[in-house]
């Protein structure tokens, strides 16, 4: 029990003290990555090292992520090469957490590899960010300074290009009381799934030569898979929804050529749907509609 409080009076102690260095960005100051994501910093136990390591003690903020084109509309798939907003919002009903500020990092799902598409304002009164670089090459967008009474920050994000596939942003983000330490501070994390527009055009086919088709579609109880493969191995198949979740999803030992594989779609919901088949290196994705 001693060795307990010793513990959490050392980790009080480190907090205050990292915290008045950490004001402006972890990545800047710390040059740690601590959005949860992947490689960035993780605790002894092996689990994400975020915000909430240090900033506890009242209730958890709401942390959101969404993404924003030139309409101002919100979208869950990209356009490669199309510029973006990335927005943060960090919203609290607790009266008392009047600071706020947040790290973000977008990667590749395959590999998880930094896209790097994150600019900055050139100007840290906009909005408050500023984009900062660790030594292991990932970079981040992150609050320049603690934003007062504002918790929304929108990050400038340019798409990577075609047959990137996948992409993942990864956000924490913190609302503190501004007294000096973390007591009586609260964090949260979020995540948003992004897919690639268009994935099924001739240049993502001479990257990933995955030759897939969905009939009928739309489809109102059962579809049929048809893949034609170039090269054998082990494959997945995934079905999700727009907002990236997974609906179905199977991975079977398949040989060169064709292969058909049946969809039970009957129980879904109606909606647009889009349908995966990878090994790992080729892919392709094919939306399918549900009546």
């Amino acid at each position: 029990m001693k060795i307990r409080l010793v513990y959490l009076l050392f980790l009080t102690i480190l907090c205050a003290i990292v915290l008045p260095a950490s004001k402006n960005g972890r990545a800047s100051q710390d040059k740690t990555g601590n959005t949860g994501a992947p490689g960035d910093e993780a605790n002894a136990n092996g689990t994400p090292r975020i915000c909430t390591h240090c900033h506890f003690g009242a209730a958890a903020p709401e942390v959101s992520v969404r993404v924003l084109d030139a309409n101002g509309d919100m979208v869950t798939t990209y356009i490669p090469g199309q510029q973006y907003v990335a927005r943060v919002a960090i919203n609290t009903n607790v009266a008392t957490l009047t600071g706020f500020g947040f790290q973000m990092i977008a990667l590749r799902d395959n590999g998880n590899v930094d896209l790097d598409g994150f600019s900055d304002p050139g100007n840290n009164t906009v909005n408050n960010y500023k984009i900062a670089s660790i030594p292991n090459g990932r970079t981040y967008a992150e609050h320049d300074n603690v934003s007062v009474n504002n918790g929304q920050f929108n990050v400038v994000w340019t798409a990577p290009p075609a047959g990137t596939g996948p992409v993942t942003f990864y956000a924490a983000g913190n609302a503190v009381n501004r007294n000096g330490s973390t007591n009586g501070d609260g964090a949260a994390a979020a995540t948003l799934k992004l897919t690639e527009q268009g994935a099924t055009s001739t240049s993502d086919l001479a990257v990933t030569p995955v030759q897939l088709t969905v009939w009928p579609n739309p489809v109102v109880h059962t579809a049929q898979v048809e893949v034609n493969l170039v090269q054998a191995g082990r494959y997945q198949f995934r079905v999700y929804d727009v907002s990236g979740q997974t609906i179905w999803q199977t991975a079977q030992q398949l040989g060169q050529g064709i292969t058909r594989l049946e969809l039970p779609a009957g129980d879904w919901a109606p909606g647009m749907y889009l349908v995966e088949a990878t090994d790992g290196v080729r892919r392709n994705v094919v939306k399918m509609v549900k009546y």
